[in-house]
Order: structure tokens, then sequence, then C-alpha cells
């Protein structure tokens, strides 16, 4: 009898021809076992769950502030008794958000300096308007307010050449 090996003799696996030949289906069996040991570790960290809180805090907004536009009258275009004329205004937004003007009412007495005489009763007024205009965050925005401020046939005669300052309030939300 001659000495030969058997088939499944270990003699055989480790030579270099053997691995070569099963060099494919060893590569795809460690594929697939990365992919389903991947996919427990994804299966598992979309099933985690977990508990606590969370906290956060409102800011509060500041109100607008508001300035005639520098070197222009209050009203843009000449008021005598029985007119009315556009407004401008600069609203200034101190937010760190934009903001909208909702409204621009009057909140006080108009006052009147430059005139001919005396303009105790100037009979001036604003008209509460809702312009719509977004003033950006941290900044300002110039309104012209058309047809808003009116003169009465009650203004004093020395009202003539007046420059009218309207007290107005400001109303805003958030952009």
């Amino acid at each position: 009898m001659s000495a030969r090996r058997a088939r499944w003799s270990s003699g055989r696996r480790t030579s270099w021809r053997w691995w070569l030949r099963r060099l494919p289906a060893v590569g795809v069996t460690g594929v697939a076992v990365a992919v389903l040991l991947g996919a427990g570790l994804a299966s598992a960290a979309w099933l985690s769950t977990g508990g606590g809180t969370a906290t956060s805090r409102a800011g509060q907004a500041q109100p607008p502030t508001t300035t005639t536009v520098a070197g222009t009258a209050v009203t843009a275009n000449l008021l005598y008794p029985g007119s009315s004329g556009d407004v401008k205004i600069t609203v200034n937004n101190p937010n760190t958000y934009p903001v909208t003007v909702t409204s621009v009412s009057p909140s006080g007495a108009p006052t009147a300096a430059g005139g001919t005489g005396s303009c105790g009763t100037t009979g001036v007024g604003l008209t509460t308007v809702s312009p719509g205009t977004t003033v950006p965050a941290n900044g300002s925005a110039t309104l012209t307010l058309a047809g808003a401020a009116s003169m009465t046939s009650a203004s004093e005669t020395g009202c003539q050449n007046a420059t009218f300052t309207i007290p107005v309030t400001v109303a805003i939300t958030s952009a």
C-alpha cells in the first residue's frame, strides 16, 4: 500500500492553492457576517430610548423706539387748515429678531416749533395706520405714513411755517 494521504487530511487545507480556491467564499461569508453584525448594531441604535428633561428660556421683547427722520419735517408736504399730509418716522428695533410694525397711533398732543407766532392750538392730528413694514433685527426702518397727519381749522394763525412733532405709539409683532 502506498502512503497516500486521505482527501480530507489537514495537510491539504494548509496549502496555498486550497486557500486560493476558497478565498471568494471566505470573503463573501466575511462580508455577510459584517453586514449582519452592522445591521444588529443599527437596529439596536434605532430601538434605543432614553428619558430626561429639556429646558429652554424665552427672551423678552424690547419696545421699539421712534425718531423723526433727520433733516426733514414731520410731514413730507405742507399742512394748512383742512388738509392732510404724509408723516415720516424712523422705527428702531432693539430686538435680536425682525419685527413687523402693526400700527402707529397718536400718543399725545402734537407740539409746534418755529411758527410765525403763538401756536398753542395746533389743530394737528394723526390717524392710526397699520403699515405692516418689517424692521430688521437690531436695525431701523423709515416709514412714510401716507396722509396720516391732518390740520383742522382750529389751528391758530401763529402755526404758519411751524414744524409739528407728533408723539406716537408703535405696536410691533415678531416677523
